[in-house]
């Protein structure tokens, strides 16, 4: 059995440097020659809440829907006021009138609430499928733009939720600019 003798502290020392260093620079030598053939990894942000609150064109689309259901919300809130105004007048009246007259004023009631929500629900509706139409178009444009800003910057991955975001790779203003640039040619 070969006897084992205790090495001297220099040939200890290069040994640990050969055995424990020599791995450690084939990593380093082969890690720096793996990232000079492979692209750089290029990662960005959109924050699509900023681009349907910031952007010109979902701005457009706020304003005409607005347009579009303001004389309906106005009618709904003068038929609310005037079911509040026959409520308390029912309220008031109701021991002076007749059953009658008392039933009657129950009956335009119960309709004027009944035709209120039926309009309601209707107008909720039709704001919510056209707002969802608003919001589709506009992501639509969007994601295009999102591509040709993200190729242009040599990106590899754009991800829209994070929970962490350095403004380093927020693209949002660069899309956002370039839809709003987009929307100034097409109104011209």
């Amino acid at each position: 059995m070969p006897e084992f003798r205790p090495l001297r502290y220099a040939a200890c020392a290069a040994l640990y440097l050969v055995l424990g260093a020599g791995p450690a620079l084939a990593a380093t030598a082969a890690g720096a020659s793996a990232s000079a053939a492979a692209p750089k990894l290029r990662v960005a942000f959109v924050d699509t809440a900023r681009i349907l609150h910031d952007s010109t064109m979902a701005k457009a689309a706020s304003q005409r829907l607005q347009q579009t259901f303001e004389p309906r919300r106005r009618k709904l809130t003068q038929l609310g006021q005037r079911i509040d105004a026959l409520r308390n007048k029912l309220l008031d009246n109701s021991v002076v009138m007749s059953d009658d007259q008392r039933l009657a004023a129950q009956q335009q009631l119960a309709d004027l609430t009944r035709q209120f929500r039926d309009d309601q629900q209707a107008f909720a509706e039709d704001l919510n499928a056209q707002r969802n139409a608003d919001v589709s178009a506009i992501l639509a444009k969007a994601n295009a733009v999102v591509d040709q800003v993200a190729r242009q910057d040599g990106c590899l991955i754009v991800f829209q939720n994070a929970v962490y975001v350095n403004p380093r790779i927020d693209i949002t203003n660069a899309v956002i600019r370039t839809l709003d640039a987009q929307q100034g040619a097409h109104a011209r």
